[in-house]
């Protein structure tokens, strides 16, 4: 029977355009984020030579969409991406890497080099759900813990009912959760959020598998069967599953219900992450949850989001945050320069387009000292993007414009 396809919709941030040609005179430290960006993206220094990096299977293409970029600017520096390849000495992962994780990528990757660990993007994780007509669902996180620990089978049920009245829920196939059978950051996102959200609902805690999900070797296999099968629901990149035309459930933020299809809603919630740094400087990033931008962590105007007369500050709240393993070896430069474009500017905007969150811009900039990028704050000195900043180019390397927009 037909049913109500009417979603409610939250807040509705508004991109304000960036002004080209920013000009700065006398400015006292700190400089705004912005313009400490631009002064150390104004040029970088390429390499030649191919890079293999290893993806997990949600981010398959993303790296891909880096080399892409930079061979607009580096014709001879290639990036080769491959899914889970052991011995790739940059590797991207879906969250924060772990100690045994940083151990084995030390011992299949990186023997003669050290290992710098910085975030890479951040994404929005949906439970995403195959119920024809049902665009637009509210799911509170009582009712995403139920779902997901097996005790809400029914869409009939109170926990999802209460909160979607206009909708009919009747007749519908009994709710079945997919998974994999590996850890993935998504389901660390989610049930972060859950965890911090109401414990005593979801008192399993943060883990990486969904003991109650019908588990698949693969996430494609996982995807297809969602597709295939009505009432099926699984945690997963929302990307992927609005790219595949499968619904995402809504949630509440506060007073209000946030949706994961609008990209400024993305970015502000990208912002309430925390921060680690190791003693050798590397940053990882816990996944952003609550949709309330941590202090420091995100900066509205450097964002581009602009928010109306009496409009909270307010995100989606489940974002997992993927982020890099690189070897800094001084006989192979190509890691840490790929890794550098890949946090530039450029190497940001090539993430959003594969439909990625870029990193708040605080945050990026943070990433400017583990990973040896220059700011110099004296503009008679070009900055430069080099493995070695101080250095000129190396045999084979040449210097190019950045293509550093935004």
């Amino acid at each position: 029977m037909p049913r109500n396809t009417t979603s409610t919709r939250g807040i509705v941030l508004v991109a304000l355009l960036a002004a080209a040609g920013v000009l700065v005179a006398a400015c006292t430290p700190p400089l705004p984020p912005d313009v400490l960006a631009a002064k150390a993206e104004n040029q970088i220094t390429c390499q030649n030579g191919s890079l293999a990096v290893s993806v997990p299977e949600d981010f398959a293409g993303s790296m891909d969409a880096i080399g892409q970029a930079l061979a607009g600017v580096c014709p001879d520096q290639l990036v080769t991406e491959a899914v889970n390849q052991a011995d790739a000495p940059l590797r991207l992962v879906d969250r924060a890497p772990s100690a045994e994780e940083i151990a084995d990528f030390t011992k299949t990757a990186c023997t003669t080099g050290d290992v710098i660990v910085v975030p890479a993007f951040a994404y929005a994780v949906a439970l995403a759900y195959n119920v024809i007509g049902l665009e637009g669902l509210v799911l509170t996180p009582q009712a995403v813990a139920g779902i997901l620990d097996g005790s809400v089978t029914s869409w009939e049920d109170p926990l999802i009912a209460n909160a979607n009245a206009d909708y009919d829920l009747s007749g519908l196939p009994d709710i079945t959760v997919l998974g994999v059978e590996h850890d993935q950051g998504s389901v660390e996102a989610m049930t972060t959020w859950l965890t911090a959200e109401d414990a005593s609902a979801w008192p399993t805690g943060v883990v990486g598998t969904l003991p109650s999900a019908q588990a698949y070797p693969t996430q494609a296999d996982a995807l297809n069967d969602l597709i295939a099968n009505e009432g099926a629901v699984s945690v997963m990149p929302a990307f992927s599953a609005i790219a595949n035309g499968i619904a995402v459930a809504s949630v509440p933020v506060q007073d209000t219900v946030v949706s994961p299809d609008d990209t400024q809603l993305l970015k502000v919630g990208s912002g309430a992450t925390n921060l680690t740094v190791a003693e050798n400087g590397s940053i990882t990033a816990s996944p952003a949850i609550g949709g309330v931008p941590v202090d420091g962590n995100f900066d509205l105007a450097a964002s581009k989001v602009v928010l109306a007369d009496g409009q909270k500050l307010l995100g989606w709240p489940i974002m997992g945050m993927a982020h890099l393993l690189i070897c800094d070896s001084p006989t192979d430069p190509l890691p840490l320069s790929t890794a550098q474009y890949v946090l530039r500017l450029a190497g940001q905007g090539a993430l959003e387009t594969f439909g990625v969150t870029p990193l708040p811009e605080p945050i990026r900039l943070k990433t400017f000292t583990p990973l040896k990028v220059q700011v110099n704050l004296d503009d008679s000195s070009s900055p430069t993007g080099s493995a070695d900043p101080g250095a000129a180019p190396s045999a084979g390397a040449s210097s190019a414009p950045s293509a550093a927009a935004s």
